[in-house]
């Protein structure tokens, strides 16, 4: 771990912020990890209190604990798994999209991308949650939405 800032600090911050991916999240983190810099600290802090991808949040966890970064003056507990989105919110996201591409049967590439834009980062963290079985999620949420 090097004392200082790094010279693309806010390039970093920028990238950790970034909601609609979880993979560059990941990337900022492990660069911000090596400087003990203020503003590397409240990212780092930041990313394991709140990231809803848990693979974000525990290397951010892991990084505070590494470094001895408290909050409020308590070490930082990592916590259960919480993605942050509940049934209702993937209903309400789905019948919208349905509703704005006048889908009757599932387009899954329109799909795919209305999606991404609509709730960018809904569709990141589920993207992560689901992995490989991603496109049979959408398929199976979308056959299991209400009828009018």
């Amino acid at each position: 771990m090097t004392k200082g800032t790094p010279a693309n600090i806010s390039q970093l911050v920028k990238d950790a912020n970034n909601k609609s991916s979880w993979k560059i999240r990941l990337a900022a983190l492990n660069e911000l990890k090596q400087y003990d810099c203020q503003q590397s600290r409240d990212v780092i802090t930041r990313l394991a209190l709140h990231d809803k991808v848990y693979k974000v949040k525990e290397e951010a966890f892991r990084a505070a604990q590494a470094m001895g970064i408290t909050y409020r003056g308590n070490p930082i507990r990592l916590g259960r798994k919480d993605i942050g989105f509940k049934t209702k919110d993937f209903t309400k996201v789905f019948l919208r999209i349905k509703r704005e591409k006048s889908m009757e049967e599932l387009d899954l590439q329109l799909f795919k991308e209305a999606f991404k834009t609509i709730a960018a980062e809904m569709y990141d963290v589920m993207e992560f949650e689901k992995g490989q079985k991603f496109d049979d999620w959408i398929t199976n949420t979308y056959k299991c939405l209400p009828k009018k």
